[in-house]
């Protein structure tokens, strides 16, 4: 499921009996700080800066003996120990180009519900509560950071001398976390630095929370729930509500009737997945088509849960445990409470009955239009009773709270397919629990896994030490691919002794050769991966669907991993979070599937305003525009042939003081904590789920929901911009001498991609080219020009512009490839000097700028030099590449409001997939 604060930490571990005391540990991740009743964090390992500003993070991390200790690819490394709340730093054999490091950490969202935060002696300022388009809470040098919870209790952590602070609100980049880190800079003959952090408390009375009915107390919004009274009254009110609802007639297992026999679609008994003509239909038991409208967590209470030990002062109402409220207690840990159950309780009376409630939720799913229970859920017995059908997920042992010998670790939810003792282990749990299931024809299939980091694999499996088998592996492709030591050196750039010596060596992956050697190992490493999981699988059960892994889309933007998945799997899932639905991006997901039919597992919308709840994706103004967004995201998903089914995330909202085991938040529900349906949402949602097999079949064209957020679709071609040679006399010099006198390219301010346009931001580019440098002419229109005060990978945060160049394989959609650039130029010329940065390049060639200033002040031009050797290429005559330009805008040099794309979108810096294309002319 979603997670908006999982990267480095973040999980609010509020347990029973925790004394308000700081306690810091150190592993392989770095720092983790554990204050109280504010849960953990952790303090990433130190990553290295150049002067430039280039970065680089650690190859090797290991933890021995009590020292922590991390190597980087330019040699030296950093060793951390931690004594009494004191983290001594120490730099070993640096690299003389490093001149800074930073450690970042995220702080949780749930902060913004009356969190504070200062630094040294000053002031404690409140996280704010909603974004408010100030993404910097804090930048500047300070010696202190103190956070607080809504308790008024955390710690304190005082940084090395003369380090440089930032507190960031990440909601700018739709991101519901804030973000922090320090960066010191390395002063001359000091290895040493230390970090201390301590308890921190405000001594000021904790606020209440909650209401009595677990509701946000702050907030008015229409489906609140203000008495008791109300709440029995909505017995009788929802009666009437789906009485008056009339779904379309399904077979029994919630397919369209007689649609096998129009269709010609074949009855196995169990549900599969058959073509017909160019479209993907999945078929259920009855032999009927049978679009899939999932939601997650549909029999199961979970999300509701909040955890109460040790603030229990935050809530206007908490009943006794060996009270008739017991069952709003999760079973198998009383120190969390569902009010949502509770609220059940004092609805209907009597302690909560899963069955009984199963019962009600499959008569509202179906009046709703919902055809079957989705992921994190299971079966009642009222379900199998109801015939309601349903998937499951394999028992990989990942989400068991276990980190199982097998799992790789620093690469979430995957095991080491070349460990025997995975494939033993995964064997034995598939051979105790598929055959239960295995013969009924109500379970769709079995999802993998959930969000795994396969694009981890060629990052971290380097740094891993030999005693992993998946390291060994790699050493041994190496040894095979180069006959001796020294040639894997030479390609590498590296200076191991011998191929043994790689065993428990971090490996930097800094060169072409590296990079083609990873990418062939992580396809062999991916088919290893499913053929074990298949292997097993299909010991056991023979007649269900494998339906994915639930990727992220970012993750599933790699043509190895939906290759090889492509030949193991019968769907490919996908947890697709956006606005508007992107053919083009889930078009190239399923051809580089093989043409398997794709399902989006994970998708939902919220709206604060009408819930009061903080979280959750894809903000909107009213519950009503959340039903439209659905409407346009299964509507589209549906036109385009291949998708079989979607998945809802979830049943219900999430609790106010976040679900039990991490920080998520959100208005994600088709219902409220009082039990009561978003009925504005549903009612749209119902226009689409009763017209589904129109849409599906193509006999009715998709919805569009007309809002810029859901109908704008940037990078749908590929424009191409013709670079002329340059002419002689040619300069940068703010003249147009020397410039080919072609027309030059227009970057209007409707080509916005990130923010909103603006009046009078706007562009014009020129390119062309001699055999040394790719020349660039860009003149902006900007009522606030030169405005950046960063330097290296940050300038894009203030006014610049960004340059996407691609010399290979420039057919190939997807993620960056290892010889694409991104070449950041900023409009602000600083005391160094102009400032430029090529992000994803082994090194910091030079650039040649200028900036001039508009005549009328509302403006810049700004010239820049790229050497061809930055790009790999020699120019001739027809060589084409991949281009994109960006124009960046900031008002104050800090925060970037607003981007313009002369072709891609606003994932340019990570999918070349949008990118143009450039070609150069006579």
């Amino acid at each position: 499921m979603i997670r908006w604060g999982v990267v480095s930490l973040l999980m609010l571990s509020l347990y029973t009996g925790m004394a308000h005391a700081v306690t810091v540990t150190l592993s392989e991740q770095g720092v983790t700080v554990t204050a109280g009743t504010l849960g953990a964090i952790t303090l990433d390992p130190p990553v290295l800066l150049d002067a430039a500003g280039k970065e680089s993070k650690p190859v090797e991390q290991t933890m021995k003996d009590g020292i922590a200790r991390f190597g980087y690819a330019g040699g030296g490394s950093v060793t951390l120990t931690a004594q009494a709340g004191t983290i001594t730093i120490t730099l070993v054999e640096l690299p003389a180009e490093c001149v800074k490091f930073r450690m970042p950490t995220l702080l949780p969202f749930p902060l913004a519900q009356g969190g504070r935060w200062s630094v040294d002696t000053g002031a404690l300022q409140s996280f704010p509560e909603t974004f408010a388009d100030k993404a910097f809470l804090y930048q500047g040098n300070a010696d202190r950071f103190t956070c607080l919870d809504l308790q008024g209790k955390g710690f304190t952590i005082k940084v090395p001398p003369f380090s440089y602070q930032q507190l960031q609100d990440n909601r700018k980049w739709n991101w519901k976390v804030f973000g922090w880190f320090f960066l010191t800079p390395v002063l001359k003959g000091v290895t040493t630095y230390t970090v201390t952090i301590s308890d921190a408390d405000a001594k000021t009375g904790p606020m209440v929370l909650a209401d009595e009915f677990g509701q946000n107390p702050r907030a008015d919004f229409p489906q609140k729930l203000n008495s008791l009274d109300e709440l029995h009254a909505d017995v009788a009110t929802e009666q009437r509500y789906y009485a008056g609802l009339t779904p379309p007639k399904t077979d029994v297992y919630g397919g369209s009737p007689e649609s096998g026999t129009k269709y010609h679609l074949e009855k196995t008994g169990f549900f599969h997945v058959q073509k017909v003509g160019k479209r993907w239909v999945l078929v259920d038991p009855a032999g009927n088509a049978f679009f899939h409208l999932g939601v997650c967590g549909a029999l199961n209470s979970c999300d509701d849960y909040t955890h109460i030990s040790g603030r229990e002062s935050l809530y206007a109402w908490l009943p006794a445990y060996n009270s008739a409220y017991a069952s709003a207690y999760r079973p198998d840990d009383h120190r969390d409470f569902s009010f949502y159950i509770a609220n059940l309780i004092k609805k209907y009376g009597g302690p909560y009955d899963r069955e009984a409630w199963s019962g009600r939720m499959i008569e509202r799913y179906r009046k709703w239009g919902f055809n079957s229970v989705g992921a994190f859920s299971s079966p009642t017995a009222t379900s199998r009773t109801q015939q309601f059908s349903y998937v499951l997920s394999l028992p990989l042992g990942v989400w068991d709270g276990k980190m199982r010998p097998y799992h790789l670790p620093r690469i979430h939810g995957i095991f080491d397919p070349f460990n025997p003792e995975a494939l033993a282990e995964i064997d034995r749990l598939f051979a105790a629990r598929l055959p239960v299931s295995a013969d009924d024809p109500l379970l769709i299939g079995y999802f993998l896994e959930n969000e795994q980091a396969f694009e981890d694999i060629p990052k971290v499996i380097p740094t891993l030490t030999g005693a992993l088998p998946a390291k060994a592996r790699l050493v041994r492709l190496l040894r095979e691919k180069y006959p001796t030591i020294t040639a894997f050196n030479t390609a590498w750039d590296l200076h191991a002794a011998s191929f043994d010596a790689l065993q428990d060596t971090g490996l930097a992956v800094t060169t072409r050769l590296a990079y083609d050697d990873m990418q062939a190992y992580t396809s062999l490493f991916l088919d290893a991966y499913y053929q074990v999981i298949t292997t097993a699988y299909h010991k056991y059960d023979t007649h269900h669907l494998l339906l994915g892994n639930r990727w992220m889309p970012s993750t599933a933007n790699n043509l190895a991993l939906c290759a090889a998945a492509g030949r193991y799997l019968d769907v490919v899932s996908i947890n697709y979070y956006t606005d508007a639905i992107d053919p083009a991006y889930l078009s190239k997901i399923e051809e580089w599937c093989g043409g398997k039919p794709l399902l989006l597992s994970e998708f939902h919308f919220s709206s604060p305003n009408e819930s009061g709840l903080p979280g959750g994706h894809g903000d909107l103004a009213t519950q009503r525009e959340r039903g439209l967004a659905y409407r346009q995201y299964v509507e589209q998903a549906a036109a385009l042939g291949f998708v079989v089914g979607i998945e809802w995330f979830s049943a219900l909202d999430q609790a106010y003081t976040s679900r039990f085991f991490d920080t998520e938040n959100g208005n994600i529900g088709l219902l409220s904590v009082a039990d009561r349906p978003y009925t504005a949402m549903l009612a749209e949602m119902m226009k689409t789920n009763y017209d589904i097999y129109a849409v599906a079949s193509g006999q009715r064209a998709p919805f569009i929901f007309v809002d810029p957020r859901f109908t704008k679709q940037p990078g749908a071609a590929h424009r191409v911009v013709k670079a002329p040679r340059a002419l002689a006399g040619f300069a940068l010099d703010g003249t147009k001498t020397g410039w080919p006198g072609i027309p030059p390219e227009l970057i209007p301010g409707d080509r916005v991609v990130i923010g909103s346009a603006a009046a009078g931001f706007d562009g014009a580019f020129r390119v062309c080219y001699d055999d040394n440098n790719l020349y660039l002419m860009a003149e902006v229109h900007d009522s606030t020009p030169g405005q950046n005060s960063y330097a290296g990978n940050m300038l894009w945060s203030g006014d610049a512009l960004e340059l996407f160049l691609g010399p290979e394989h420039l057919d190939q959609p997807g993620p960056l490839q290892f010889t694409d650039r991104q070449v950041l130029l900023s409009a602000a010329k600083g005391p160094e000097g102009y400032r430029w940065f090529y992000a994803n390049a082994p090194q910091q060639d030079p650039c040649r700028m200028l900036v001039t200033r508009a005549a009328d002040g509302a403006g810049y031009l700004l010239e820049a030099a790229i050497p061809f050797i930055t790009l790999g290429i020699t120019p001739k005559v027809g060589t084409e590449i991949l281009f994109d330009l960006a124009i960046d805008d900031s008002a104050d040099g800090k925060l970037r409001l607003r981007q313009l794309m002369w072709n891609g979108i606003a994932r340019n810096s990570s999918d070349r997939s949008h990118w143009g294309r450039l070609r150069l002319a006579p």
